[in-house]
């Protein structure tokens, strides 16, 4: 089944792989397809759930699976280009939908009959019955563990607050995205002369006239934010007043108020109370608890046991990381020093660990030439493909060496879709997103999307990535490989649709392969003084953001409404308990910028996952780290890995996927001794 949305919009136009054409997109028309979308799905389950032939994977599974195709391909359509271009008219889309999609989620996941009918189809498939494969059982499995986790075993009056707080949070981490975006906007810093901006490539100050000229101004420099409090140009700009400007403009990001006159602070507090009160109406004692079902990590305590073990060592080594910056540069530096004493005394180490700027077409090849040694495919670029948003372009992915394609349209693992650079309407960050995932069910390959914000070139200049965005490529084409290497029936467990804290873990993997094109860390070696440096600071920052996060979704209903009476006080306070309190190294986020966890529900209390996942992929590094100077030995390692592991998705445990990769359990020395902790 690979059925086009019900009505005739522009996106029913597809190209190669069933790709939507949304150059020729009418934003009028997504209102109306969302609600025959929605209708359609609820007529479909309405049908699986009044049957009463006896269950099976054919009448329940299956036409589950696919009852929301439509909406499923209309949401995927919208998400990726309201994110890349979040227009006015798309924010006010999104504002609408938002209400509209969780009440619909709700019924959906509580509906009695649907759930009355997968418990039928669990205890025929136990009585031997019904005959299912493990995948089948497992997306089962999957299915009445999320209507449990929301809510399924309420009573009606329950359940009736509980969508009631589900559409409120909806409309809620709306307004916190609207907000967040038009702030970063905002909060670009124009600067009158190019001398402030002394430290900088021509080509990377001739990038912020072209950004000043964009955003309106006849004359100035024009530096836009990135997500993280620390500005990465930082590291670059000589000017310590040019740098204090950046710098208090990114952190002070949480402080512009919306037309109902809230921050995103203000926001995200209030989101963190419904949270609570969600969880609480669920039987738990906080949000954290609420949603560790369906997480890889077992309990609070294992959480925090890890980053109380590597917050302490990480707070020391800040420490000790601010006395040499302090005694390399000759005064007492402050936050907007930070980054560019940790750039400047790096220069003075005598190891050079090959990083550098170097060219887009460089990076791109990098990136595709190492796909291809691990994992055996080829990326082609698609010129005649349109772009989804504009400058955006598209490649396809092959099996196989670059001759050996197959000539027929369509016939290669998916397209890869680019777009790199920064738009006053792009969401901050960068990001994985995708039009659809492979599924053998529905018919459907992987159209997927990498988004970052780098700054675009002036006219007839070439594009330059420093070393950080060359790693941040790597790490969201680790997210693309998970997509367009999967193998499954069901679209619902294809690819990425792992638990948020494993998601991260193919991203970071994909990271180590930058070492193909450097000098390679030798396998079991301990970090170099060079590798290490810098490190205490990044780390703090990143753990610093994590316990923000945790504290917020494990308060009680009172207790958030507490903290939310002065959200900034919170985690300050937060902070002080965890040792974290280090004032040159601010948290990479707070609640004023934290799209992470109050945008969406997406890493609300998960934000710790990138850490967990660090704990997977060190330890799969350390594997193929092995190989690296070997081909051979790494194309058959690139073989094992994208079977048992990238192909497997969310078919089976993750944890089991890892140890039938790898061949033995995960174990954090590797990330311990990565940051210098061991």
């Amino acid at each position: 089944m690979a059925d086009s949305p019900l009505v005739d919009t522009p996106w029913t136009r597809t190209l190669d792989y069933d790709y939507p054409e949304m150059t020729t997109v009418d934003d009028d028309a997504w209102a109306p397809a969302r609600q025959q979308a929605l209708a359609a799905q609820r007529t479909r389950v309405e049908e699986i759930a009044a049957s009463t032939e006896p269950a099976t994977v054919h009448n329940v599974l299956h036409p589950l699976a696919l009852s929301g195709a439509e909406l499923d391909r209309l949401q995927r359509a919208f998400g990726v280009v309201a994110a890349a271009d979040g227009t006015d008219q798309r924010q006010a889309v999104r504002a609408e939908a938002a209400p509209e999609i969780a009440a619909h989620t709700d019924w959906l996941r509580l509906h009695p009959g649907l759930f009355s009918r997968l418990g039928q189809l669990k205890d025929r498939i136990a009585s031997g019955q019904v005959r299912a494969s493990d995948e089948q059982q497992w997306f089962l499995q999957q299915l009445i563990l999320t209507a449990e986790v929301a809510g399924a075993g309420l009573d009606q009056r329950r359940q009736e607050r509980l969508k009631e707080i589900n559409r409120q949070l909806a409309a809620e981490e709306s307004a916190y995205s609207q907000l967040q975006v038009r702030e970063a906007k905002e909060s670009a810093v124009l600067f009158g002369s190019s001398l402030e901006l002394a430290g900088l490539s021509e080509t990377r100050i001739a990038s912020a006239r072209a950004a000043a000229e964009q955003a309106g101004h006849p004359e100035g420099y024009l530096l836009t934010l990135t997500m993280p409090a620390q500005q990465a140009v930082l590291g670059s700009l000589t000017d310590r007043e040019t740098r204090r400007r950046l710098h208090t403009a990114s952190v002070e990001r949480g402080t512009l108020t919306g037309d109902d006159g809230r921050t995103t602070r203000q926001i995200g507090a209030g989101i963190a109370v419904l949270r609570a009160q969600k969880a609480q109406l669920l039987g738990h004692e906080n949000y954290l608890e609420s949603v560790l079902p369906l997480r890889t990590a077992p309990s609070r305590d294992a959480i925090e046991s890890m980053l109380r073990q590597i917050a302490a060592g990480a707070a020391v080594r800040a420490r000790d990381e601010s006395e040499r910056i302090a005694e390399h540069l000759g005064f007492a530096p402050e936050s907007w020093d930070l980054t560019f004493g940790i750039e400047q005394v790096r220069r003075t180490l005598s190891e050079d660990s090959g990083g550098s700027d170097i060219s887009l077409d460089e990076a791109l090849h990098r990136l595709f030439d190492a796909a291809r040694r691990v994992y055996g495919i080829t990326v082609v670029e698609r010129g005649d493909l349109p772009g989804y948003v504009p400058g955006a372009r598209s490649f396809e992915v092959f099996d196989g060496e670059p001759g050996q394609r197959p000539r027929e349209s369509g016939a290669g693992l998916g397209l890869f879709l680019l777009d790199l650079y920064t738009r006053p309407t792009k969401s901050g960050g960068a990001w994985m997103n995708g039009f659809s995932v492979p599924s053998s069910l529905v018919g459907s390959k992987a159209v997927v999307t990498n988004n970052l914000n780098v700054t675009a070139p002036a006219e007839g200049e070439a594009a330059v990535l420093t070393e950080r965005e060359q790693r941040t490529l790597f790490h969201e084409f680790g997210h693309a490989l998970h997509a367009l290497l999967a193998e499954a029936e069901f679209p619902q467990l294809s690819g990425t649709a792992v638990p948020r804290d494993n998601v991260e873990f193919p991203s970071q993997v994909n990271e180590v392969f930058q070492e193909l094109y450097q000098e390679p860390t030798p396998p079991g070696a301990a970090p170099s003084e060079n590798q290490l440096w810098g490190k205490g600071a990044s780390t703090v920052e990143h753990v610093a953001a994590v316990v923000i996060d945790l504290a917020w979704h494990t308060l009680t209903p009172d207790q958030a409404q507490e903290a939310a009476s002065d959200p900034q006080a919170f985690e300050q306070q937060v902070l002080t308990d965890w040792g974290l309190d280090l004032p040159l190294v601010p948290p990479r986020y707070h609640g004023g910028f934290f799209k992470h966890i109050f945008a969406s529900a997406g890493y609300a209390a998960g934000y710790y996952s990138y850490l967990w996942a660090e704990v997977l992929a060190e330890d799969a590094g350390e594997w193929f780290r092995e190989v690296l100077t070997d081909d051979g030995a790494l194309a058959a390692r690139g073989a094992q890995f994208r079977t048992e592991l990238l192909a497997r998705g969310n078919t089976r445990d993750p944890l089991e996927s890892f140890r039938d990769a790898l061949g033995h359990d995960p174990d954090p020395k590797h990330l311990l001794r990565s940051l210098g902790l061991e």
